[in-house]
């Protein structure tokens, strides 16, 4: 017999790392806020500003670099470099994975990666929703996109729901192409008549799930099998991070009261765009949670993780 309390509490557990010290160099801005008339919660982070007023690019490039074995490999393979390591005592196995991951990632600048590796920590450090699929490893061309979304991940309810969440990123120049791209990616997977698509996915994610316990993952299964009842405990939702360049960038650790008024004016015509583009692809009754990220460039935060990575 299963115990569903165990079963609750180890996939929970499948979430890697703490926010803290992500939260510390990305720190939201305000309360969450749903955008009125639709489902989509909006969270606004800053980067945080150094003691010489210089924005954390490169510390949070270097926690994004530090994660990417995590994001691009299995769970199973990493376990299994963790336990030479602990049976010989040379870190040689993980070295090798290390390099794996970084060599998964595209070398265009112009690539979305870096957008899903930020995407894939704050799912896992901050909403504390585990990766199912590692995409990433699924690449056998380093120079060409896994296709469909950014990634899978999911939340399983104390009421045995499996909550599955489409992720989308984008990181672009012009704040309104960012939304409006982002929000026309990931539509398609969230729609009443997006069912074939997500079928795609969740066929990957059968038979790559990242789980490593025999028994999770028997239980977790049971949910991608269409014989099965639990299929019909499936809900979809969405989860995007839209990334943008900002002028006249702020230390929002050191605003006064006026100054952190007018950003709040400028958060909120954000909040107004979401809400349009969400009506415009007619999502606006499914939950999407949605990381709203500005940044001093875009270009340069690539540039800085692949630095990170040594990518040239």
């Amino acid at each position: 017999m299963v115990d569903k309390d165990v079963i609750v509490k180890q996939f929970r557990e499948l979430a890697r790392g703490e926010s803290d010290s992500l939260l510390a160099f990305l720190p939201v801005f305000e309360e969450a806020v749903t955008v009125p008339g639709t489902s989509t919660l909006v969270r606004t982070h800053f980067l945080a500003h150094d003691a010489n007023g210089v924005p954390a690019m490169d510390p949070l490039a270097g926690t994004m670099a530090s994660a990417a074995l995590d994001f691009c490999i299995p769970r199973a393979k990493a376990k299994q470099a963790y336990a030479d390591y602990e049976k010989t005592g040379s870190t040689a196995a993980i070295v090798s994975l290390n390099e794996q991951a970084r060599n998964l990632f595209v070398e265009s600048e112009s690539s979305g990666e870096g957008g899903e590796l930020l995407l894939f920590l704050l799912l896992e450090r901050v909403l504390q929703r585990p990766q199912l699929i590692s995409k990433m490893a699924l690449k056998t061309n380093t120079q060409v996109h896994v296709h469909g979304s950014d990634g899978i991940h999911a939340d399983l309810t104390d009421d045995e729901v499996l909550d599955l969440y489409w992720g989308e990123s984008k990181l672009y120049h012009s704040s309104s192409e960012a939304f409006r791209d982002c929000f026309e990616s990931i539509a398609p997977y969230l729609r009443p008549d997006g069912g074939d698509r997500r079928k795609r996915d969740l066929l990957l994610v059968r038979d790559h799930l990242n789980v490593t316990q025999t028994e999770l993952l028997s239980y977790l299964l049971e949910y991608f099998d269409e014989t099965k009842p639990k299929t019909l405990r499936v809900r979809w939702n969405g989860v995007c991070l839209v990334g943008f360049d900002l002028d006249n960038y702020p230390d929002i650790a050191t605003l006064n009261e006026t100054q952190k008024e007018e950003l709040s004016k400028i958060v909120s015509r954000w909040h107004s765009t979401i809400g349009n583009r969400v009506n415009e692809f007619k999502i606006v009754a499914v939950n999407i949670d949605l990381f709203c990220v500005p940044m001093p460039s875009v270009a340069d935060l690539r540039t800085h993780v692949l630095k990170r990575m040594g990518v040239k």
